[in-house]
């Protein structure tokens, strides 16, 4: 029969030990849980480390714990401490156990990452882009027609540069399903950046590690590369100072919030994006200040608060929460893009009849384009336009630098009645020489 002795741990009340017959085993019986009708035992260990005494408690009854484990779980820790070995102590054990489990789960995450086929990755992101893209549905046409049945299961980790190459000439082998014709290059293109942008995405969703394949066919390859960046598709079209007008109290007469989103891009040159994320946290009207965060090159930037955006600004701030976006749909939720009203308004005012190629389009857009090109005709300097515009390469600001027709002609103008001037002094001096 066990020995039962009362002793008194620091801080508590007294305990009723009671002793097994494995040395260094004993338990006490609780007063309120109970196991197959009696009090439930928990058990604990006693054993030596450094001469010092090291008391431990391994569990309950009710949960497996007997003597026997006990007993063979103290042979082990005594053993341990004798050879220097593996875990010397409960809290020790229970550590390496922990990262043993950890460490198998991290090997079952990697295999099934590993493993997962790349329509998993895609699906993913096309439920992301309905949220996030106004032209989700555009993405999600050229996964469904395009890159499924040609990636779509394969493993993630599997697809290489040769299979990006497959797809691109899969689908110049391939017709457009309603008019019959060979697929045009501007389609391939926008499914090779989309195959890119999911890779891009199911990095940073830990769904992927590596390079990007798309990423990594362009840089190897000159053709690949040329094609991927086809052709110059950067706009041309800026609004005059009439134009924007016109453009503006249009707009006004259709929808003030469409209006207000819309003169600010023009007086700012922040891309729509940057407008819609704009919260009124980011508004500071005591230094006329906008503070851009959620840019395209990621880099944060600040735009000036002129009179007119003030008196906007104050106008919005009745209705708008302080830690809410500045501009909101008609039903209380992120705006994703701009309203049709906008093309509405364009074709009406007559800025795109008979107009062919896409850069010479007024669109949302233009309104960034057109806050440059002012800048660049009143003769601001390409470091404030590229501090202004938020272009982390000055190459892109050049761009819109460039002057205005009008503006080249009386260069040219005056270059040559320079000439004149010239050709006049030097017609004067042979005059006077001849006196």
């Amino acid at each position: 029969m066990a020995n039962k002795k009362a002793t008194t741990h620091k801080g508590s009340p007294a305990v009723k030990w009671s002793s097994t017959r494995y040395a260094g085993v004993r338990y006490w019986e609780s007063k309120t849980r109970k196991h197959r009708g009696k009090a439930d035992k928990c058990y604990v260990i006693r054993y030596k480390r450094h001469e010092q005494p090291i008391s431990e408690t391994v569990g309950w009854q009710s949960g497996g714990i007997t003597p026997e484990y006990c007993s063979n779980l103290r042979g082990q820790i005594v053993s341990n401490i004798k050879t220097g070995e593996g875990y010397q102590g409960l809290a020790e054990k229970s550590e390496i156990e922990r990262q043993r489990r950890q460490a198998q789960n991290a090997e079952k995450e990697i295999e099934a990452r590993e493993n997962t086929p790349f329509k998993v990755l895609a699906e993913k992101y096309i439920e992301w882009a309905k949220t996030e893209k106004k032209s989700w549905k555009d993405d999600e046409s050229r996964y469904k027609h395009h890159i499924a049945p040609v990636l779509g299961e394969f493993r993630i980790k599997d697809i290489a540069v040769i299979h990006v190459e497959n797809l691109k000439s899969t689908m110049k082998k391939k017709k457009n399903a309603r008019t019959n014709k060979p697929l045009s290059d501007i389609t391939i293109k926008h499914t090779l950046a989309l195959l890119r942008q999911i890779f891009y995405k199911g990095k940073s969703w830990g769904m992927f590690d590596g390079e990007n394949p798309v990423t990594v066919t362009a840089r190897d390859s000159k053709t690949f590369r040329k094609f991927l960046k086809g052709v110059d598709r950067k706009r041309e079209r800026f609004l005059s100072r009439q134009e924007a007008k016109l453009l503006l109290d249009e707009l006004k007469n259709r929808s003030q919030r469409l209006h207000d989103y819309c003169q600010l891009a023009l007086l700012t040159g922040m891309r729509m994006g940057e407008v819609f994320n704009l919260k009124w946290m980011d508004i500071d009207l005591n230094n006329d200040l906008i503070h851009i965060k959620d840019t395209k090159s990621g880099v944060s930037r600040h735009a000036y608060i002129t009179p007119p955006l003030r008196d906007m600004f104050i106008r919005l701030e009745v209705d708008g929460e302080k830690g809410g976006l500045v501009f909101l749909d008609r039903n209380g939720t992120k705006i994703k893009g701009a309203s049709n009203v906008f093309d509405r308004v364009t074709e009406k005012l007559g800025f795109n009849k008979n107009v062919i190629d896409a850069r010479d389009k007024v669109v949302p857009h233009t309104l960034r384009h057109t806050f440059a090109s002012w800048l660049a005709m009143q003769g601001e300097s390409i470091l404030t336009i590229q501090k202004l515009m938020g272009h982390s390469d000055p190459s892109m600001t050049l761009r819109y630098a460039k002057l205005s027709p009008s503006h080249e002609r009386e260069a040219v103008t005056r270059l040559a009645q320079g000439e004149i001037e010239t050709e006049r002094v030097v017609e004067l001096k042979r005059n006077n020489s001849r006196k």
